[in-house]
């Protein structure tokens, strides 16, 4: 996948269509793999960003919340559903989360780990596309989280 100005995803031969499964699974291999890069890349400068365990504005802020989140845990996403609008202006995702600890986290926003802990979750996710990028990220609980303690 080609990188233009600014990271942004470039158009080219091979490259998968703005709001395209393949586009957003593409998205999805680089989160898991933590290629800042690639998937930051797919933000705006001024992300709003509303998940499950913050709330932040602005592409640095949503990178820098998974950093932190990558010193204590793998977090690994899996595509179940993925519905994409034919005007390349929103999609919606059904999400399976794994949460793995590699070290403690007692204050963790949605509740604390211990290392070796392992949760499970499945989330709907609602992107707002803007210039080919994510302008907005909102998420919701479908599943309780597997593992968690109730």
């Amino acid at each position: 996948m080609g990188l233009g100005a600014k990271g942004a995803i470039a158009a080219g031969a091979g490259t998968p269509e703005v709001a395209s499964q393949a586009w957003f699974e593409a998205y999805l291999a680089a989160f898991n793999r933590a290629d800042e890069a690639v998937f930051g890349s797919y933000y705006t400068d001024d992300i709003q960003f509303f998940g499950q365990a913050a709330q932040v504005t602005g592409r640095q802020a949503v990178l820098d919340f998974y950093r932190k989140v990558r010193e204590h845990l793998q977090e690994r996403v899996e595509l179940l559903t993925y519905v994409g609008d034919p005007a390349r202006q929103h999609a919606l995702a059904v999400i399976r989360t794994t949460l793995t600890a590699h070290r403690d986290w007692p204050d963790m926003p949605t509740g604390p780990l211990k290392a070796g802990d392992r949760r499970e979750s499945v989330s709907f996710v609602m992107y707002d596309i803007k210039d080919g990028r994510f302008s907005r990220v909102r998420s919701a609980r479908f599943s309780p989280q597997k593992g968690r303690a109730a």
